[in-house]
């Protein structure tokens, strides 16, 4: 039930993985919808996928395991130049600070040491 897609394993293998470990517990008299394998599946892959799961549950549309493996196949199709375990060194840093910037032009700041408001008493 704590199955994890594995760092570098193919999707493909993983589903079928998967759907090994699903079959034994059918044939041990366990119920398990499709609807339940699917969400194991689901949960069973790394952060990579985070935006094909987002999109498959706002897409709410009632696939079958065969459809959803089919679907993960195309989706790491397009993932495969990225790296399967994202780690905190390879992402991307938004530098601030950096280089010379541009003054803004406008209304000179009015130095409003001691003096409130003119409404306040």
């Amino acid at each position: 039930m704590a199955c994890k897609m594995k760092e570098g394993e193919s999707v493909v293998s993983h589903v079928q993985r998967m759907q090994r470990y699903i079959e034994r517990l059918v044939k041990l008299n366990i119920h398990f919808d499709e609807e339940l394998a699917i969400d194991k599946v689901l949960n069973s892959l790394p952060d990579c996928y985070g935006q094909f799961i987002l999109t498959y549950h706002l897409n709410n549309t009632k696939q079958t395991l065969v459809q959803l493996h089919n679907l993960l196949q195309t989706t790491e199709a397009g993932i495969k130049g990225k790296s399967i375990a994202s780690t905190p060194a390879s992402d991307p840093i938004l530098a601030i600070g950096q280089g010379k910037g541009k003054k803004r032009k406008g209304p000179p700041k009015q130095n409003c040491k001691g003096k409130g408001p003119s409404w306040v008493i």
